[in-house]
């Protein structure tokens, strides 16, 4: 009986160091997917997206009207006259 006992105790011993392991690889492998997700979502966010609201600050978006003035400004060089 005692030897028997003796023999669960270590398989018991043996599963627990087992899933010990096993969670420390899960652990691990979810650290690493969190880590590339927040990477992922930093290069997402630097995009600049022209219209949106939550640019940075240091972007500033064109005026709505600044192509009409650019052809203007060239027609005006040219000697065109409206275009």
């Amino acid at each position: 009986m005692r030897i028997e006992l003796d023999t669960l105790k270590r398989s018991f011993h043996q599963m627990e160091q087992e899933w010990d392991a096993t969670l420390d690889r899960i652990a691990k492998t979810l650290r690493r997917i969190r880590k590339s997700e927040e990477a992922l979502g930093r290069a997402e966010s630097a995009t600049v997206v022209e219209g949106d609201g939550s640019s940075p600050l240091t972007t500033i978006a064109a005026q709505p009207d600044r192509m009409t003035r650019i052809r203007q400004q060239l027609a005006a060089r040219s000697g065109k006259v409206g275009e």
